[in-house]
């Protein structure tokens, strides 16, 4: 019986996850993963997304494994007018229409965990950061914080700006590897996410879609963020916002949106991403004035290091979508350039 390759993946989120199923039958998979959970920048707590939470029509690729793995999902709320959060005071205002995004039931975590469950015989060894990979007689050795580890060909899926700055090589990066790596922006690196709970959809019943633009902040937009069990808005923090005293501030900001139901408040999430260090980097927490033009196809140790993740993904980059892309993508070439 001939024995399978041995395949490391770096990093347990979407991008590794579904690479792992593609290859699981092809390779005998370890999964190392720095944090002490799986999901990477894909983070549910009680229910509500305080990373990604939107997936559009177009993507095709998100929406078929959606519906491989039975994960039910439902339309983001957009009904009714906005408000403009001006120095005058709220103004109502009714945007242009948007294009239809849906949302997970339960979270993306669900995705996450249906996706987990198609792994067979897949170790995924958590609080396992990887320092350093080595090219040794056609192996990659790998130096984490748990244990030594081998293998015959590795995936990396850490956000590009990581990979160049957080892990050694030896021999090292090709100069143009480590600058393309260096200068591709870490999507959300730069972003914090709040959730706040409340006791009813009250902007519902005001005939409000829960959109707020806001340039005084801390929050520039907030959105509906409602589940079949609670009502509640989400809101990104400005990039130049700044995070001493943020659950103050927010909260400041919604007393002032919502005068008369401030009082309904109940649970607040905040997650900062650029304090994340698996996710970001000090060169990522300026903020972004547009979207990147995502897409890298690299490569190391001759053709047995493969970079991977979303902003590899020349389509759909930053976005689950793009994750999945390069997923397929990565497995793919691995699979053509190996003789099972």
């Amino acid at each position: 019986m001939q024995t399978k390759p041995e395949l490391i993946i770096i990093g347990a989120g979407l991008s590794g996850l579904y690479a792992a199923h593609l290859l699981q039958s092809h390779f005998s998979i370890t999964i190392l993963e720095a944090r002490e959970r799986i999901g990477g920048r894909i983070l549910t707590q009680d229910g509500h997304d305080l990373g990604p939470s939107w997936i559009w029509p177009h993507q095709h690729h998100i929406h078929a494994l959606i519906k491989m793995l039975g994960v039910e999902i439902f339309d983001q709320y957009t009904h009714g007018n906005a408000l403009y959060d001006s120095p005058q005071g709220p103004q109502r205002f009714n945007p242009p229409p948007s294009v239809p995004s849906k949302r997970i039931a339960g979270g993306i975590q669900t995705l996450i965990s249906a996706l987990r469950a198609t792994l067979i015989d897949v170790d995924i060894i958590l609080q396992a950061e990887v320092y350093s990979l080595s090219l040794e007689h056609d192996r990659i050795e790998l130096n984490s914080s748990q244990a030594m580890y081998s293998a015959d060909y590795v995936l990396n899926t850490l956000p590009p700006r990581l990979a160049a700055q957080n892990l050694q090589y030896h021999p090292p990066l090709p100069a143009s590897v480590q600058l393309k790596l260096s200068s591709t922006p870490t999507w959300m690196g730069y972003s914090a996410k709040c959730l706040m709970e409340f006791t009813t959809p009250f902007w519902r019943e005001q005939g409000l879609s829960g959109f707020v633009y806001s340039p005084l902040g801390p929050l520039s937009e907030i959105h509906d963020a409602c589940t079949e069990h609670q009502a509640a808005l989400f809101g990104f923090v400005h990039a130049k916002a700044s995070r001493q005293n943020i659950q103050t501030d927010i909260k400041t900001q919604i007393q002032r949106l919502f005068p008369s139901d401030y009082t309904q408040m109940g649970k607040f999430h905040i997650m900062d991403w650029t304090a994340e260090k698996f996710s970001s980097v000090a060169e990522d927490h300026k903020g972004l004035s547009s979207h990147p033009l995502y897409g890298l196809t690299l490569e190391h140790f001759d053709h047995r290091l493969l970079f991977m993740g979303t902003e590899c993904s020349d389509k759909e980059g930053g976005y689950l979508e793009g994750a999945i892309i390069s997923a397929k993508e990565a497995a793919q070439k691995l699979l053509g350039s190996v003789v099972l």
